[in-house]
C-alpha cells in the first residue's frame, strides 16, 4: 500500500498496530453482554407488545445521554454505555419485527432499507460532530455527541407515543381481534370488520406468547433452517466489516487530510456509500428478493476483500479509495441488510421478535469476536493477509444463502402457519387460523 496509508498517526486513537488484550477484551466483552438482552427482549415484546419495548428503548437511549453527557469518572461513562447498548439490543430485536408485521408480501424486500437509515444516522452523527468542533467545546465534543442521542430518543419515544399503533398481528396473536381491526383500518384506508372467531382465537393464543424456553422452537420443523440462514448470515456480515471498517480511518487520514475536520469528513464521504447501498438494498431486494442481493453481496464482498489483502503493500491511493467504497457498496447493498429482515420475515407472529432478537444477539456475539480476534490475526498474518484471510467469512456467508433456498417473497399465505406446526405449535384446523394469517 502507499506509504501515507502505512503511517499511523500517533494521535489517532482506536487503531493501534499491536492492541494490548486488554484494551480488545473490554469493548468485545461489553458488547457480547449487551447482545442475550436481545433476545430477551424479543421474548418480552411477544408478551407486552411491540410498542411498549420499543418506547422502553427510548427510556434506555436518553439515561445513556443523559449519564454520559454528564458522566465525572469512567465507571459513569461505562454505565452509560451499557444503557446505550440496552436501548440498541431492544430496538434492534424489535423494531424490525414491528415493521414487518404491517408490509404486505410484495413488498417485504422494502424492509432492507433499515440499512440506508442506519448509515443516514451515522452521516449525521459526524456532522454533528464537526458542527460542535467549530463551536470550540474543545475535548469535551464527545459530551455533546451523545448528549444528541438523548434529544432524538426523547423526540422519537413523544413521536411513537402519540402516532404508532400496536401491531395488528400480535394483537391477534394474543386474541385482540377487534383491536387488530382498528388499527388495520387507518394504516391501510380499508374497512375492516374482526371475525366471527375471535373467540377461538384467543383462547388458543391467550397463552401463546414466546418465551425464552422457545428458543428451540426455532431450530424445530421448518423454521430450522430459516433461523440457520438468517443467524449465519447476520453474523458473517458483522465480521466481514472489521476487514474494511479497521482501516477507514486511516485511509480518510491518508486521503482527506489528518486534521479532526477532514478526517471526520473522510469517514462521511465513505458512508455516502453505505447511504447510496443502503437504500438501494430495498428495490433491488424487491426486485430480485432478499437471498439473491445477499449472495451478490458477499460475493462481491469477498473479491474485493481478497484484492484488497493480496494488493495491500502496492495498491495506489485511489486504488486504496475505490476497494472501500466498492466493498460498503456491496455490504450495505446486499449482504449486511438481508440476514436481519429474514429473520424479521421467517416466523409466525408468536414467535417473530424472538426470533429477530435471537439474530441480533448471534450476531452481537459475532462483532465481539471480531472486534477481539482481528487484531490477533492482524500481528499472525500481517495487514494484508488479514484482510485477505477475513475474505473467508463472507464466502461463508455466500455459502449458507446458496444452500439454504428459502425465499420468504415466495412463501405462501399459510407457510407460517404450517412452520409454527410442524415446529411443535400448531393445532388442528377447527381452531381457526394462526395469528399471523390476520
Amino acid at each position: 500500500m502507499a506509504p501515507e496509508l502505512r503511517a499511523r498517526p500517533a494521535a489517532f486513537v482506536g487503531l493501534p498496530r499491536r492492541p494490548a488484550l486488554a484494551d480488545r477484551w473490554r469493548p468485545s466483552r461489553l458488547r457480547a453482554a449487551v447482545g442475550p438482552l436481545s433476545t430477551s427482549a424479543g421474548s418480552l415484546s411477544d408478551r407486552w407488545g411491540r410498542v411498549a419495548l420499543i418506547l422502553l428503548a427510548k427510556v434506555f437511549a436518553v439515561c445513556s445521554a443523559l449519564l454520559a453527557a454528564l458522566s465525572w469518572n469512567f465507571e459513569t461513562l461505562l454505565v452509560s454505555r451499557v444503557f446505550a447498548g440496552m436501548s440498541w439490543a431492544l430496538d434492534c430485536a424489535v423494531v424490525l419485527a414491528y415493521l414487518a408485521e404491517f408490509l404486505p408480501q410484495r413488498h417485504q424486500g422494502r424492509l432492507n432499507r433499515w440499512q440506508g437509515i442506519w448509515y443516514v444516522a451515522t452521516t449525521c452523527n459526524l456532522l454533528f460532530a464537526v458542527a460542535i468542533f467549530h463551536i470550540g467545546v474543545g475535548q469535551s465534543i464527545w459530551r455533546y455527541s451523545l448528549a444528541s442521542a438523548g434529544v432524538i430518543a426523547l423526540i422519537l419515544a413523544l413521536l411513537q407515543l402519540r402516532y404508532l399503533p400496536e401491531s395488528p398481528r400480535w394483537l391477534a396473536s394474543q386474541g385482540q381481534v377487534s383491536k387488530a381491526a382498528e388499527v388495520l383500518g387507518p394504516v391501510y384506508d380499508i374497512d375492516v370488520t374482526a371475525g366471527l372467531q375471535q373467540k377461538r382465537v384467543h383462547a388458543r393464543t391467550r397463552s401463546g406468547a414466546a418465551r425464552l424456553a422457545d428458543v428451540t422452537e426455532l431450530f424445530s420443523g421448518k423454521l430450522r433452517a430459516r433461523t440457520i440462514l438468517s443467524s449465519v448470515t447476520f453474523m458473517m456480515q458483522g465480521l466481514q466489516y472489521y476487514a474494511i471498517g479497521w482501516y477507514l480511518p486511516v485511509i480518510a487520514l491518508a486521503i482527506f487530510g489528518q486534521d479532526f475536520v477532514a478526517a471526520t469528513m473522510g469517514a462521511v464521504v465513505f458512508n455516502i456509500f453505505g447511504i447510496i447501498g443502503g437504500f438501494s438494498s430495498g428495490p433491488l431486494a424487491t426486485r430480485f428478493r432478499i437471498r439473491r442481493c445477499m449472495q451478490v453481496g458477499f460475493g462481491g464482498a469477498a473479491v474485493v476483500l481478497l484484492l484488497l489483502g493480496l494488493a495491500f503493500d502496492s495498491l495506489p491511493l485511489w486504488m486504496a479509495f475505490v476497494l472501500p467504497a466498492l466493498f460498503l457498496l456491496f455490504h450495505s447493498a446486499g449482504a449486511s441488510p438481508g440476514g436481519a429482515s429474514l429473520a424479521a420475515l421467517a416466523y409466525p407472529s408468536h414467535l417473530r421478535a424472538l426470533g429477530t432478537g435471537l439474530t441480533m444477539a448471534l450476531a452481537s456475539g459475532a462483532a465481539a469476536l471480531g472486534l477481539f480476534c482481528y487484531p490477533l490475526l492482524q500481528s499472525s498474518l500481517g495487514e494484508g493477509g488479514a484482510i485477505a484471510a477475513t475474505a473467508l467469512v463472507p464466502l461463508i456467508g455466500l455459502v449458507v444463502s446458496s444452500i439454504i433456498r428459502w425465499d420468504p417473497e415466495r412463501q405462501r399465505p399459510t407457510d407460517c402457519a404450517e412452520s409454527a406446526e410442524s415446529a411443535g405449535r400448531g393445532t388442528n384446523s377447527e381452531s381457526g387460523p394462526q395469528p399471523s394469517a390476520l
